[in-house]
C-alpha cells in the first residue's frame, strides 16, 4: 500500500504549508458504475449531446461522458468518506460548477440548506458581484460547507485553513495546480487535497467563440472550427509531478486515505500540534538507538584524542 505524498509546497507561487495530497483514478473502463446509474447522476456539460454515449458503444465520447458522471459520484464520495465539514472544490468551468451544485442540491443540499451535508455555494464569474460576495461570506461563516468555484473566481479570496480541496478536474497551467492545493493546509493546520483524475481523455468545452460560450453549443473540435478539446489528465498530472518534482500517491475509487506509524490518526483541520502525542511516541521508540549511536560517537573520538596524543608511539609501531 502506498501512503500519500507529504508536498512541502514552498516557492513565490504557494504558500509554505505542508498538504497530504492524493490522487484518485477516474476510470470509466474498470468502474462500470456509471452504467447503472440509469439517469440518476450528475448532469453533464452536454458536450456529447449529439453523440452516442450509451453502454456498449465503446467509443472515445462514451468513456468521457462515463467519466463526467463518475467524477461527480466520487465527488460525493469523497466528502461522506472524509465526513468533510469544509472544502473548496475546484471545477473547470462555470457550467461544472453549477452542475456540481445542483447535483447536491440533489442529494438534499445545496445552498438553502445551512448545515446540510452538502449544503454548497458557487462562486464563478456568471454570479452577479454581490451574490458572489454574499456565497463567500456564508462559506467562510460556516452556513455552508462547500465553495464549487472556478479557478479564476478563487484567485484572491482570503480563507486560511481549509481541511479539503476537491479538483474535480486538474487545471491546465502548473501554477493554478499549486494555488489550488495552497489552499488547504494554512496557518499550520493539516489538510487533504484530493484530484480526480480521468484515466481516459474527456472532451471538454474551451471556448474561443466571440461570446465566451454564452448560447454556444459548436460541439465540434477547436481545430475543426468548434469550441472542444480532448482533455488529457494523465498527460497533466504528470506534467504537475514533474513541477513538483514528486510522484503524487494514488488511492483506490473507495478515496480511503493510509497514514503511516509516523502519521498516527491525521486530523485534517487541525494545526499539526495536535499530532504530537504520536511524534513523541516515535521519539521514544528511537531514543534507545539514539544513545547508542551517541555512545558509540564519544567513544570513537575519545580513541583518536588518545592516538593524536602518542604519535611517535604510533609511528615506531609501522
Amino acid at each position: 500500500m502506498h501512503f500519500p505524498t507529504w508536498v512541502d509546497l514552498k516557492g513565490e507561487d504557494s504558500v509554505p504549508d505542508t498538504v497530504h495530497h492524493v490522487v484518485v483514478p477516474v476510470n470509466p473502463k474498470t468502474d462500470r458504475l456509471w452504467e447503472r446509474l440509469g439517469k440518476n447522476h450528475i448532469r453533464t456539460d452536454e458536450v456529447h449531446a449529439k453523440d452516442n454515449t450509451r453502454p456498449g458503444a465503446n467509443s472515445p465520447e462514451m468513456w468521457s461522458e462515463a467519466i463526467k458522471i463518475l467524477k461527480g459520484e466520487y465527488a460525493v464520495r469523497a466528502i461522506k468518506e472524509h465526513k468533510m465539514d469544509q472544502a473548496i472544490i475546484f471545477c473547470r468551468t462555470k457550467i461544472d460548477c453549477d452542475n456540481l451544485e445542483q447535483y447536491f442540491m440533489q442529494q438534499g443540499g445545496g445552498p438553502d440548506k445551512k448545515g446540510h451535508q452538502f449544503s454548497c455555494v458557487c462562486l464563478h464569474g456568471d454570479r452577479k458581484p454581490h451574490e458572489r460576495k454574499q456565497n463567500l461570506e456564508r462559506f467562510k461563516k460556516g452556513e455552508v460547507r462547500f465553495l464549487v468555484c472556478t479557478d479564476v473566481a478563487a484567485r484572491g479570496i482570503d480563507i486560511h485553513g481549509v481541511p479539503y480541496v476537491i479538483n474535480v478536474t486538474l487545471p491546465d497551467e502548473k501554477q493554478n495546480y499549486v494555488h489550488r492545493i495552497g489552499r488547504v493546509g494554512r496557518a499550520e493546520r493539516m489538510g487533504l487535497a484530493i484530484s480526480l483524475v480521468a484515466t481516459e481523455k474527456e472532451k471538454v468545452w474551451y471556448h474561443v467563440c466571440s461570446n465566451r460560450g454564452k448560447g454556444c453549443y459548436n460541439t465540434r473540435l477547436k481545430e475543426d472550427g468548434g469550441c472542444t478539446i480532448w482533455y488529457n489528465e494523465m498527460q497533466l498530472l504528470s506534467e504537475m509531478e514533474e513541477h513538483l518534482n514528486c510522484t503524487i500517491s494514488q488511492v483506490e475509487p473507495d478515496i480511503k486515505v493510509p497514514v503511516d506509524e509516523f502519521d498516527g490518526k491525521v486530523t485534517y483541520g487541525q494545526k499539526r500540534a495536535a499530532g504530537g502525542g504520536s511524534y513523541k511516541g516515535h521519539v521514544d521508540v528511537l531514543a534507545p538507538t539514539v544513545q547508542e549511536l551517541a555512545a558509540l560517537e564519544k567513544e570513537a573520538q575519545t580513541s583518536f584524542l588518545h592516538l593524536g596524543y602518542l604519535p611517535n608511539q604510533l609511528f615506531r609501531t609501522f
